[in-house]
């Protein structure tokens, strides 16, 4: 498939080392010289300096004959400009812009709206990335948490603590004590890598525990994992970035105490206006006085959203330090955040993975519904199964998947079902697929044809 990516920042490189990675051809627009000349040996992509908004820049890329254009800059304006330039030139591409100032709140994700035809997706990784840091500070023991089929399916990571009973438990032992709650291990975390368990292993402390569940049996999957349930009273966060203003908007109107800090002025103002509850600081979040003055100990969570990854790490581990309950900072590193959960800090989030699973949504084969990249190199892929699909009632031990990928959930006339074996799918289901790695490829091929719309 060929791709054209306006924008080598953090978010297009990211974008385009996952579909290289996955044998897409990829043109990669530019216009920062300095930051082409850094990525252009760790890609396997063509590479165009300019404004990624030029007709003639996008002819050169191949506009005429691609198949997707990601306009990703950090510009608003250009993304939306590059889009409408893809449009113009040519019909056939699907477009998807990154859009992030709130300014353009009352537009976002009004695909084909007014006056944005043109646009086939609308992108807010920062929105996206605040969205997903309220669901986990919102569910007590979460330190990750991803929905399907909306909200009706839910994937909720729990860490398994220092000196829990289940360190050292395999998971046969683990299901025989679940008795009737039947909760599915969809995968275990372990120092970064992701793998999909089978009855033998065991749980370690440290593991992340990825769960399907829903809103009902959640309650009773925390009961069983020993987590003490409680509101969420207090949350600080330290950074004025568009992903600490969206997390602040939805923590006031989940009615959450808000202290806001950041050390320009500037933003400050701009945060004390549009904040109507959040009590707004001009400070460092490192400042240890500071931190000791607005009571950190008595906080829920510290989160650090900043554009300095070592200052979110730095500060969230002060925070921790000082007796916060739960830490949780941004990054953009894929190498940060798998040392971030080591050194004691509970959650790292990425825009980059929010971004991607927007993207992935329009890449994948077949009917697909959502994408979640949880991790790098594991996705959840929804699937609609239809009529036509030669899947439908073939026993899932049957269905061929590759080792490595795993029907987690199926959703059917408004009840989930958490398959096993024996199960099989019926025409309209929602199936949602778990895989990592390589099996994605061989997932997205199996499904293409098996479930793919005639």
């Amino acid at each position: 498939m060929g791709i054209i990516i306006v924008g080598a920042g953090e978010i297009g490189y990211h974008i385009a080392r996952k579909l290289t990675g996955e044998r897409h051809d990829v043109t990669l627009i530019e216009a920062d010289r300095h930051r082409l000349a850094q990525i252009r040996d760790q890609l396997d992509a063509q590479f165009l300096e300019g404004n990624g908004a030029s007709p003639a820049l996008l002819k050169a890329a191949g506009i005429d004959a691609a198949e997707m254009v990601i306009a990703v800059s950090d510009q608003d304006e250009v993304n939306l400009m590059a889009c409408l330039m893809a449009h113009l030139a040519s019909s056939e591409p699907v477009k998807i812009a990154r859009v992030r100032n709130p300014d353009y709140a009352g537009h976002e994700y009004r695909v084909g709206g007014e006056g944005f035809e043109f646009v086939n997706l609308f992108i807010n990784p920062e929105y996206e990335a605040a969205a997903r840091i309220a669901r986990i500070l919102s569910t007590p023991g979460a330190v990750d948490y991803v929905e399907f089929a909306e909200g009706h399916i839910k994937f909720i990571g729990f860490k398994v603590p220092e000196n829990s009973s289940l360190d050292g438990m395999k998971l046969l032992d683990f299901g025989s004590l679940a008795r009737e709650e039947r909760p599915l291990i969809a995968t275990i975390v372990r120092k970064g890598r992701v793998r999909i368990p089978s009855g033998a292993d065991t749980i370690l402390a440290g593991d992340v525990l990825y769960f399907v569940t829903t809103d009902e049996q959640l309650p009773r999957l925390q009961n069983l994992l020993d987590v003490k349930r409680r509101s969420l009273r207090e949350v600080m966060i330290y950074g004025a970035s568009a992903t600490g203003f969206y997390l602040a908007q939805m923590l006031e109107k989940m009615d959450v105490g808000v202290k806001l800090i950041d050390p320009d002025p500037d933003r400050c103002a701009q945060m004390a206006e549009r904040l109507s509850k959040t009590t707004v600081l001009c400070g460092e979040g490192m400042d240890v006085d500071l931190l000791g003055q607005e009571n950190i100990a008595r906080m829920d969570a510290f989160v650090a959203l900043t554009k300095d990854e070592e200052d979110n790490v730095l500060s969230t581990l002060l925070a921790k330090s000082k007796g916060v309950r739960m830490g949780v900072s941004l990054t953009n590193r894929s190498d940060y955040a798998k040392l971030v959960s080591e050194i004691g800090i509970d959650v790292a989030i990425s825009p980059q993975l929010a971004a991607v699973s927007r993207i992935l949504q329009h890449l994948r084969k077949g009917k697909v519904l959502s994408v979640e990249e949880l991790r790098p190199g594991a996705e959840g892929i929804e699937f609609e199964a239809l009529e036509t699909s030669d899947a439908i009632g073939v026993p899932l031990k049957d269905l061929g998947l590759p080792r490595g990928a795993l029907v987690v959930a199926i959703l059917r006339n408004g009840d989930v079902l958490i398959p096993g074996g024996f199960d099989d799918i019926h025409p309209g289901d929602r199936v949602v697929i778990f895989a990592t790695g390589q099996t994605i490829r061989k997932v997205e091929k199996l499904f293409s044809v098996k479930l793919e719309y005639y």
